[in-house]
């Protein structure tokens, strides 16, 4: 296990998952196009399990473990997210990926747009010669983030939810003096306006 991906998803329950997006179409709509962009990504890091590296889905609610494996298959690794923040979730899961093992750990966003095993790749070769991969998020954030050991000051005083989290985890990485790879940009799925983005690239999706 030198390479672990951890899929970081919600359980798409209405009301619960992308309330800004929701605004727009209706909670319902915003539920299931959530749904299906997360099936979409994962069947494309699927792929990736079978080239030996470990694939990890980081579940939200915490007590949904049969819900989620009913939704995407029985034969993945669920573990559930830990409490607190984002930045205490995605320490922790970094944590527990090192301490079993791991040489190279990255983490992915359900509701990227444009997701694909390529990128994936990327990052993890990218993390041979850099100490932190990022994917940028256009809107500010980021959708995949790596690293090849533990790194808890990555993930602490981050504003999240706002458009100054790769600024300021950028801020970071350069005070701790750590080498870094940017990969392409991606949007996630958040707002309206990201729907056209959604459907250029799926093209077979129904608005």
């Amino acid at each position: 296990m030198k390479e672990v991906i951890l899929y970081f998803v919600k359980y798409p329950a209405p009301g619960k998952v992308k309330t800004r997006l929701a605004e727009s179409v209706g909670p319902d709509r915003a539920a299931v196009l959530y749904r299906d962009l997360t099936a979409q990504n994962l069947a494309r890091l699927r792929t990736l399990a079978g080239e030996g590296k470990a694939l990890r889905i980081l579940f939200d609610p915490p007590d949904a473990g049969a819900l989620f494996a009913d939704w995407l298959g029985g034969d993945l690794e669920f573990c559930p997210q830990a409490g607190g923040g984002l930045g205490d979730r995605l320490s922790e899961a970094f944590r527990g990926a090192f301490e079993e093992g791991a040489e190279r750990v990255i983490a992915v966003g359900s509701d990227t747009i444009g997701l694909d095993a390529g990128l994936v790749r990327e990052a993890f070769a990218g993390l041979e010669s850099a100490e932190v991969v990022i994917g940028p998020s256009r809107d500010g954030g980021y959708y995949l983030i790596g690293s090849n050991q533990p790194r808890p000051s990555l993930f602490r005083e981050i504003p999240w939810s706002t458009d100054r989290v790769l600024e300021c985890t950028l801020a970071v990485i350069r005070r701790e003096n750590w080498s870094f790879r940017l990969l392409d940009s991606r949007e996630d799925l958040d707002r309206a306006e990201n729907l056209k983005t959604l459907f250029t690239n799926d093209p077979n999706r129904l608005s």
